[in-house]
Protein backbone atom coordinates (compact mmCIF):
# COMPACT_ATOMS: atom_id res chain seq x y z
CA UNK A 1 0.00 0.00 0.00
CA UNK A 2 0.98 3.59 -0.56
CA UNK A 3 0.03 6.28 1.94
CA UNK A 4 -0.01 9.64 0.17
CA UNK A 5 0.05 12.82 2.24
CA UNK A 6 -1.50 15.88 0.64
CA UNK A 7 -0.20 19.46 0.80
CA UNK A 8 -1.98 20.10 4.09
CA UNK A 9 0.15 17.50 5.89
CA UNK A 10 3.66 18.75 6.63
CA UNK A 11 6.26 17.16 4.38
CA UNK A 12 8.34 16.50 7.50
CA UNK A 13 5.51 14.32 8.81
CA UNK A 14 5.50 12.27 5.61
CA UNK A 15 9.27 11.86 5.78
CA UNK A 16 9.11 10.84 9.43
CA UNK A 17 6.33 8.35 8.73
CA UNK A 18 8.28 6.87 5.82
CA UNK A 19 11.04 5.95 8.28
CA UNK A 20 8.60 4.71 10.91
CA UNK A 21 6.40 2.65 8.55
CA UNK A 22 8.07 -0.69 7.80
CA UNK A 23 5.45 -2.47 5.65
CA UNK A 24 4.01 0.26 3.46
CA UNK A 25 5.29 3.20 1.47
CA UNK A 26 4.63 6.81 2.49
CA UNK A 27 4.84 9.50 -0.19
CA UNK A 28 4.53 13.26 0.17
CA UNK A 29 2.64 15.51 -2.24
CA UNK A 30 5.75 17.47 -3.13
CA UNK A 31 7.51 14.32 -4.35
CA UNK A 32 5.03 13.95 -7.22
CA UNK A 33 3.17 17.22 -7.79
CA UNK A 34 3.80 20.95 -7.94
CA UNK A 35 2.53 23.08 -5.12
CA UNK A 36 -1.04 24.12 -5.79
CA UNK A 37 -1.90 21.16 -8.04
CA UNK A 38 -5.70 20.90 -7.83
CA UNK A 39 -6.96 18.08 -5.62
CA UNK A 40 -9.05 16.71 -8.48
CA UNK A 41 -5.90 16.33 -10.59
CA UNK A 42 -3.66 14.55 -8.09
CA UNK A 43 -6.50 12.25 -6.94
CA UNK A 44 -7.01 11.07 -10.52
CA UNK A 45 -3.28 10.40 -10.88
CA UNK A 46 -3.21 8.44 -7.59
CA UNK A 47 -6.04 6.25 -8.88
CA UNK A 48 -3.76 5.10 -11.73
CA UNK A 49 -0.97 3.90 -9.44
CA UNK A 50 -0.58 0.14 -9.44
CA UNK A 51 -0.88 -0.22 -5.67
CA UNK A 52 -3.69 0.49 -3.28
CA UNK A 53 -3.31 4.16 -2.40
CA UNK A 54 -4.60 5.85 0.74
CA UNK A 55 -4.85 9.63 1.01
CA UNK A 56 -3.83 11.19 4.32
CA UNK A 57 -5.23 14.70 4.18
CA UNK A 58 -5.28 17.73 6.39
CA UNK A 59 -7.99 19.26 4.20
CA UNK A 60 -11.48 18.17 5.25
CA UNK A 61 -12.92 20.57 2.68
CA UNK A 62 -12.31 17.87 0.08
CA UNK A 63 -15.26 16.02 1.61
CA UNK A 64 -17.50 19.10 1.21
CA UNK A 65 -16.49 20.33 -2.24
CA UNK A 66 -18.80 18.73 -4.82
CA UNK A 67 -16.19 18.34 -7.58
CA UNK A 68 -13.50 16.98 -5.26
CA UNK A 69 -15.92 14.66 -3.51
CA UNK A 70 -17.10 13.31 -6.89
CA UNK A 71 -13.53 12.61 -8.04
CA UNK A 72 -12.66 10.96 -4.72
CA UNK A 73 -15.73 8.75 -5.05
CA UNK A 74 -14.99 7.88 -8.71
CA UNK A 75 -11.37 7.05 -7.92
CA UNK A 76 -12.35 4.83 -4.98
CA UNK A 77 -9.40 5.95 -2.88
CA UNK A 78 -9.34 5.40 0.87
CA UNK A 79 -9.34 8.77 2.63
CA UNK A 80 -8.01 9.62 6.08
CA UNK A 81 -8.86 13.13 7.17
CA UNK A 82 -6.87 14.74 9.94
CA UNK A 83 -9.46 16.70 11.96
CA UNK A 84 -9.23 20.52 11.89
CA UNK A 85 -7.10 20.85 15.04
CA UNK A 86 -4.13 19.19 13.36
CA UNK A 87 -3.39 22.22 11.17
CA UNK A 88 -2.87 24.42 14.23
CA UNK A 89 -0.77 21.92 16.18
CA UNK A 90 2.84 22.96 16.71
CA UNK A 91 5.36 20.65 15.07
CA UNK A 92 6.83 19.22 18.30
CA UNK A 93 3.34 17.96 19.23
CA UNK A 94 2.26 17.11 15.69
CA UNK A 95 5.26 14.81 15.25
CA UNK A 96 4.74 12.60 18.28
CA UNK A 97 0.96 12.54 17.85
CA UNK A 98 1.04 11.36 14.23
CA UNK A 99 3.52 8.61 15.15
CA UNK A 100 1.42 7.53 18.12
CA UNK A 101 -1.82 7.27 16.09
CA UNK A 102 -0.18 5.79 12.99
CA UNK A 103 -0.62 2.09 13.95
CA UNK A 104 -4.36 2.73 14.49
CA UNK A 105 -4.64 4.46 11.10
CA UNK A 106 -2.95 1.53 9.36
CA UNK A 107 -5.03 -1.04 11.27
CA UNK A 108 -8.28 0.67 10.29
CA UNK A 109 -7.25 0.81 6.64
CA UNK A 110 -6.12 -2.81 6.55
CA UNK A 111 -9.33 -3.98 8.26
CA UNK A 112 -11.62 -2.02 5.92
CA UNK A 113 -13.47 -4.23 3.42
CA UNK A 114 -14.21 -1.40 0.99
CA UNK A 115 -12.98 2.17 0.39
CA UNK A 116 -13.73 4.22 3.50
CA UNK A 117 -13.32 7.67 4.97
CA UNK A 118 -11.75 7.96 8.42
CA UNK A 119 -11.22 10.98 10.64
CA UNK A 120 -8.32 11.27 13.09
CA UNK A 121 -9.00 13.43 16.13
CA UNK A 122 -6.05 15.50 17.33
CA UNK A 123 -6.96 15.53 21.05
CA UNK A 124 -7.97 11.94 21.71
CA UNK A 125 -5.98 10.46 18.81
CA UNK A 126 -8.99 8.32 17.96
CA UNK A 127 -9.55 7.08 14.42
CA UNK A 128 -13.24 7.41 13.64
CA UNK A 129 -14.83 5.70 10.63
CA UNK A 130 -17.03 8.15 8.74
CA UNK A 131 -18.47 5.74 6.18
CA UNK A 132 -17.97 4.32 2.72
CA UNK A 133 -16.51 6.42 -0.07
CA UNK A 134 -19.39 5.23 -2.27
CA UNK A 135 -21.85 6.95 0.10
CA UNK A 136 -20.28 10.42 -0.20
Amino acid sequence: MIFFTDECVPTNAARMLSYFEQEHEVRAHEEHFDKGTPDTVWMQVLATWNETTIVISGDGRILKNKAEKRVLKECGLMFVCLAPGWTHTVWRDYGWKIIKVWPDIVRNIVDARYPMVFEVMVGSLKVRPMGRISNL
